[in-house]
């Protein structure tokens, strides 16, 4: 039998402990929950040295728990699962698995991560949540709340990064099976974002926006549909002005889709909005404030425009892709000009456009017909 002292390297020069177990060819670790932070001064490498001293006076003592058990209790099993039971405090814990996980996570998506677990303790309202616990009807009543809580498809979002993370657990083999699978996740088959007329978009482009790189990404966007990411990203080098043709890696689909490379021709109107500067190949075509910033900004702009709709910087990328669909292009020509991989993302574009056409008819005057 042998305990002995574990470091797992964290971010930032950070370090978890923890205990190793090692029995008749049997290993498990207990996460101790201490944590030694980098040691930049005099400060921190003190606290660091009372921290291990403390870790090992805790393998001190389960040690000796061990060998009062194993010498002193005749009818005691030396079997590892009698000598070290999977009671609570060596079932891992979830929001320590998951914390310890997101310490070496630095993908785009990580504070959408962050959110669903938020979401996760306000539905548990423990702080604590043994992986033990992870049922397959506890994940259902996961996936109510967030529907109940939440709106659009945004339920469905965070329910995929909580399988994320419950898919990182059964790698490390911490579970014994997936409760997520066979859960199907249904998303709405609707564009839920607002989608902006010809009309409106021409409004917005004649009213003051309170920064003009905002005001000027977002027509780009609603003339070419790129995502906020994309654009946020561009530079002049992405394009050619001699064929009016862009070229770009999509950044939501690089590590995934066969089609990240979107090659679009590019309008007058989106040409001009570019506002070529000659001999800047490495800057960025727009100087943009963040998502949030942004987002604010879009909201003051709408309102002084008086169109009354919730308008995001992606509606800008929805209303492009209606736009084209409504003016004959079919659906495959729209996939690729989205940078959809396949036409399964464009098809729920098809009942705006029906909902369009059904306006349009009803917008006829009525008339007075007299057959006599």
């Amino acid at each position: 039998m042998g305990i002995t002292l574990g470091k797992k390297q964290l971010n930032k020069g950070r370090i978890s402990l923890y205990l190793d177990y090692c029995h008749n060819g049997k290993r498990r670790k207990e996460y101790l929950g201490i944590i030694l932070e980098a040691p930049t001064n005099a400060a921190s490498r003190a606290e660091n040295k009372n921290k291990i001293l403390i870790a090992k006076q805790i393998r001190a003592k389960k040690e000796l728990e061990f060998l009062s058990a194993k010498y002193q209790l005749n009818n005691v099993s030396d079997t590892f699962d009698d000598i070290f039971p999977p009671d609570k405090s060596n079932i891992p814990d979830f929001y320590m698995l998951i914390g310890e996980f997101l310490d070496d996570y630095h993908k785009k998506d990580r504070k959408m991560v962050k959110a669903c677990i938020t979401h996760l303790q306000q539905f548990t309202r423990k702080k604590n949540l043994p992986v033990t616990v992870l049922t397959k009807d506890f994940c259902i009543n996961f996936l109510e709340y967030l529907r109940e809580h939440l709106k659009g498809n945004t339920p469905i979002g965070y329910f995929k990064k909580f399988r994320m993370c419950i898919n990182k657990c059964m790698e490390k083999k911490l579970m014994n099976s997936n409760p997520t699978d066979g859960i199907r996740l249904i998303q709405f088959d609707e564009v839920s974002k607002a989608i902006l007329s010809l009309k409106e978009i021409q409004v917005l482009a004649v009213t003051p926006c309170p920064n003009n790189e905002v005001k000027r990404a977002f027509l780009f966007s609603c003339y070419c549909g790129l995502r906020w990411c994309d654009v946020q990203q561009l530079q002049y080098k992405d394009i050619d002005f001699s064929s009016n043709r862009l070229t770009i890696i999509q950044q939501k689909v690089q590590s995934h889709s066969k089609k990240a490379i979107l090659h679009l021709n590019l309008n007058h109107t989106a040409i001009k909005l570019l506002q070529k500067h000659p001999g800047m190949n490495e800057e960025l075509v727009f100087k943009l404030p963040s998502y949030s910033y942004t987002l604010r900004i879009l909201d003051k702009w709408v309102k002084q425009a008086h169109i009354n709709k919730h308008i995001t910087f992606h509606c800008a990328r929805h209303s492009f892709i209606t736009h084209i669909m409504a003016n004959g292009a079919n659906i495959k020509t729209a996939a690729s000009l989205a940078g959809h991989s396949t036409t399964r993302h464009t098809e729920k574009y098809i009942h705006i456009i029906d909902e369009l056409k059904q306006k349009a008819v009803d917008s006829l005057p009525d008339i007075t017909v007299n057959y006599k």
